[in-house]
């Protein structure tokens, strides 16, 4: 049986006056209740920790060995209290996030919490949306940034930020902006920008290429050599991913396509405005 921290406390108390009377008023109890703690400890732990008389109290060896164990548990719990009651924007945070946007947003996102919340300390994980659900689950990261729409589980909370076009591009040799059968070039499976292209355009598998890209930059290289057409989502070309791309044309009024950026976390997260709070400073990333 797990012992009580309370009878923990009181062994400590004890060791530091070797008398029980003196001892229990040091903890605000009557006597008998210390007397039975102390009982009740050694019999949970199936140890003999002090040996005692009217006049006169002895630790046992086992006794001193836990005493000091006892005072690294209380030690430790204090640390655990003192981490409870930190202010959110005073610790560590572990932040999640998509390779789709990790590249154009987190330069500035990061950049804003610094001068916002220089006492913050954070670190990110890049992976992929089935991923970073799973480390939610498993509470390695404290929210993640995130891409919608997505079927969510039913422990995670969403809260979406603003939204970000999807604009269709190709080599501007092309001249027509039908999509050929076997052209499109897309990110390969487990990507969501992949299902956000599919699920806002009228696409079926025929237009899809049997090339498949394992990142944005590679999908535009490729659409620099003519080998397809492709869409790409405007906080890559804000951030400036065409730029060396002369020959690749954008049509900004060729689709509706978009997807919606926000943060995910778990349900019943005390930490839920605070969270909201940094994902604000997603806007202007």
């Amino acid at each position: 049986m797990t012992p009580s921290l309370k009878n923990l406390q009181y062994l400590v108390a004890l060791k530091k006056t070797n008398h029980f009377s003196k001892a229990a008023n040091d903890c605000f109890v009557s006597a008998s209740t210390f007397s039975a703690g102390i009982s009740k400890l050694e019999s949970d732990l199936g140890v003999l920790l002090v040996e005692r008389d009217n006049k006169n109290v002895h630790f046992t060896a086992t006794g001193n060995r836990v005493v000091k164990q006892a005072l690294l548990v209380m030690a430790e719990i204090n640390v655990l209290l003192s981490t409870a009651k930190l202010d959110f924007f005073d610790s560590e945070v572990t932040i999640g996030v998509i390779p789709t946007i990790s590249t154009y947003i987190l330069p500035n996102f990061l950049s804003n919490l610094s001068k916002l919340y220089p006492k913050l300390k954070v670190s990110f994980k890049e992976d992929t949306s089935e991923n970073l659900l799973m480390q939610l689950e498993q509470a390695k990261i404290d929210f993640a940034i995130f891409a919608f729409p997505y079927e969510l589980p039913n422990f995670i909370e969403s809260f979406q930020v603003f939204s970000d076009p999807i604009y269709f591009i190709q080599h501007k040799k092309r001249k027509s902006k039908v999509i050929d059968n076997g052209s499109l070039l897309m990110l390969e499976q487990g990507h969501c920008l992949r299902s956000h292209i599919l699920q806002n355009n009228k696409i079926s598998n025929q237009h899809i290429s049997g090339f498949s890209c394992t990142s944005i930059s590679t999908l535009v290289a490729m659409v620099d050599t003519d080998i397809g057409v492709s869409f790409l989502p405007k906080m890559a070309i804000d951030f400036g991913i065409l730029k060396d791309y002369p020959n690749i044309s954008i049509d900004m009024n060729s689709t509706k396509a978009k997807r919606d950026i926000g943060v995910i976390y778990r349900k019943n997260n005390q930490q839920e405005e605070s969270i909201k709070k940094l994902a604000g400073l997603l806007i202007n990333s």
